[in-house]
């Protein structure tokens, strides 16, 4: 996502009677993200900041981006909450909106993305990472919410059969528009089905950040994990849902570090592994008919890869 200097310029100035002193200065992440473009600035003290634009047909993300933040803040401040010290996080500084684009002004974090590093890592470091990103998302999922969907805007449910029957049937009927295969959409229907009693299982809806992948992980200079970045997509969820999604996103870059994830995680209680299988059937179907929709580079291997992990899966 691109975004003229005009705009960006029209943020600073909106924001300078809440932050004086708002220049722009010359760092930038090594990727922009599908929902918002990212620019250093700083204050009138020096301080270092992040000014994230979003795009006009993204609703609610600088909403849900500042709420999550404001959550896993207010938790890491609690010397008696159940969450503990966690990952670092930005801070919200101000937030507002320019023309037809929200922004968000936040603190910069030290580190560089995880992604970044990863193919030069040894195996062992990597599952360092892993094992403390684990620990870290336990962490999060310690604040709980009431209803299971969006931060600031529905559709909610009540409980977490309702809520993964309709996210399953949106996903295969995007798979199925895609190209899918109608055997394997009616594979995959029933092996949801056969999970509803372990997914009713979930004992609430908790925070879930549902996009916590090496391009959103910061590491330190010795490969320490530092912070967790782009919250936009945070919303209420089953934590094995989340946890799925970072699972799926583990797989496959290195597929022993899912071991490590997991132990880092610790138990999740009674029908986890269930719980956790059809969270990642499910993201692995929906992730299908994102590459063959946008087609990246590689997306037919892409493709075929998820094709024959859903597959096997369902059909064990």
């Amino acid at each position: 996502m691109a975004v003229p200097a005009a705009v960006v310029a029209a943020a600073l100035d909106a924001l300078r009677p809440a932050v004086a002193g708002l220049v722009a200065d010359d760092w930038a992440p090594s990727v922009q993200g599908a929902v918002g473009h990212v620019v250093g600035v700083r204050d009138g003290t020096g301080r270092r900041l992040v000014l994230k634009l979003y795009r006009a047909d993204a609703a609610g993300a600088a909403a849900s981006e500042r709420v999550a933040l404001e959550l896993v803040a207010a938790a890491r401040a609690d010397p008696g909450g159940a969450s503990g010290a966690g990952l670092p996080v930005p801070a919200v500084v101000a937030h507002g909106r320019a023309g037809d684009a929200d922004h968000l002004l936040m603190t910069r974090l030290d580190g560089v993305r995880w992604a970044d590093r990863r193919d030069a890592r040894p195996a062992a470091t990597s599952e360092a990472v892993w094992r403390a990103v684990g620990a870290a998302l336990r962490r999060v999922h310690a604040v709980r919410g009431d209803r299971y969907g969006g931060l600031v805007a529905g559709p909610w449910h009540d409980d977490p059969w309702a809520h993964l029957r309709e996210r399953a049937g949106a996903t295969l009927d995007e798979y199925l528009r895609t190209g899918g295969d109608h055997d394997v959409a009616r594979d995959v229907d029933a092996f949801v089905v056969g999970a509803r009693d372990a997914v009713a299982a979930c004992p609430g809806p908790v925070l879930c950040h549902r996009d916590l992948t090496g391009g959103n992980l910061l590491v330190d200079a010795h490969d320490r994990p530092s912070g967790v970045v782009d919250w936009e997509r945070a919303a209420w969820d089953d934590p094995l849902a989340d946890l799925a999604q970072t699972v799926r996103h583990v797989r496959t870059h290195r597929h022993d570090d899912v071991r490590a994830l997991l132990d880092g995680y610790g138990d999740a209680g009674p029908s986890a592994a269930d719980r956790l299988a059809v969270h990642e059937v499910v993201h692995a179907v929906r992730e299908r008919a994102w590459v063959v929709h946008d087609r990246p580079a590689g997306w037919q291997r892409s493709a075929a890869s998820l094709d024959a992990f859903v597959a096997a899966v369902v059909r064990a």
